[in-house]
């Protein structure tokens, strides 16, 4: 892993960053000294990639008991709050990581490295393969997470032969569902309105598919709309027990990202056509204006998550569009 810090104490002082490679050193010590070499590297930022609803429908399917993480560092890595269990708790501290959230994350984004330190009493020959095996905890299943380090990231070898920061050895891959089209709403709002709630629609979704979670990002200009403070709720056929979130991700603006997230609470898939979820809006002037929705390009795309942790992508995700119709005024 490249650019971990590396602070070495002792009968000397001094850090270095490891290279692109992983690779560190500390040359020319004094023969005979004592050292301590401590390694860290920055948590990654909320909605940082790499941490996604493949990680939260992962952590929830070991609560309800419906597949165990197996022991070891992948296991440590779900329990972000480093309680000894996972439950609903990280569940919810993971999504609220992957909706850009910054409190109520416990330790996700955070690395760990095991050993935490190394000591080195009284040093004569040089000190070879001084390595350190980590974890980013939060981030438990891959090959969906789009890894910051590259490919050449290994981790913590739990004894499957699977590192941590390659996540769960599942047999995952993207493969296309049968929803033909999920669509973000066409609409014009009269001047009077200044909250709305606006309906994203799925055609037919089979039970048999199995989906139980989905994620994805459009944008908007929020000069001419923004957000409630719940951005989204549940609908439709999300009615049931499921929690669907959303949150809009920092940024400079007028061109902002909504983050939306969902997954069933009781592992029942998605079943029928209609409501997905719900948008609730405000208008920001009185003035006529309009403003796109468009779905992010990959890896931000609009997906759906089923009960074996495959990636499931639309055959169309399509955009839509707000239109705010201005006040006039007649003879």
């Amino acid at each position: 892993m490249s650019n971990v810090t590396l602070n070495l104490t002792g009968s000397s002082n001094s850090s270095t960053l490891s290279d692109t490679s992983g690779n560190y050193t500390f040359a020319s010590l004094p023969s005979g000294g004592s050292y301590i070499v401590t390694p860290s590297k920055s948590a990654l930022a909320p909605s940082a990639p790499g941490i996604n609803i493949v990680d939260v429908v992962a952590a929830q399917r070991h609560f309800l008991n419906v597949a165990l993480i197996p022991p070891g560092c992948r296991r440590t890595a779900a329990d972000v709050n480093g309680d000894t269990v996972i439950n609903v708790v990280d569940v919810v501290a993971i999504q609220r990581f992957s909706l850009g959230q910054s409190n109520g994350i416990a330790n996700t984004g955070r690395y760990q490295f095991t050993p935490a330190s190394r000591s080195y009493p009284g040093v004569v020959t040089d000190q070879t393969g001084q390595d350190y095996d980590t974890l980013v905890f939060g981030d438990i299943v891959s090959p969906f997470a789009d890894r910051l380090e590259g490919p050449s990231q290994t981790g913590m070898d739990d004894g499957t032969g699977v590192s941590a920061l390659s996540g769960l050895n599942t047999s995952a891959e993207e493969v296309p569902v049968t929803i033909s089209t999920l669509s973000l709403p066409n609409v014009a709002v009269d001047p009077v309105v200044t909250n709305f709630t606006l309906q994203v629609t799925t055609t037919e979704i089979n039970a048999a598919d199995k989906l139980v979670g989905f994620q994805g990002d459009f944008t908007f200009d929020e000069s001419v709309v923004t957000f409630q403070s719940d951005p989204v709720q549940k609908a439709g056929i999300t009615g049931g027990d499921w929690n669907v979130s959303g949150n809009v991700l920092a940024g400079t603006g007028p061109i902002r990202t909504l983050r939306i997230l969902a997954y069933s609470n009781d592992f029942t898939p998605l079943s029928g056509s209609g409501t997905l979820f719900e948008l609730r809006m405000t208008r920001v002037s009185k003035a006529a204006q309009s403003t796109p929705l468009i779905w992010a390009a990959p890896p931000d795309q609009f997906i759906f998550i089923d009960a074996n942790l495959n990636s499931r992508e639309l055959g169309n995700a399509a955009a839509g569009s707000v239109t705010l119709l201005g006040t006039s005024l007649q003879n």
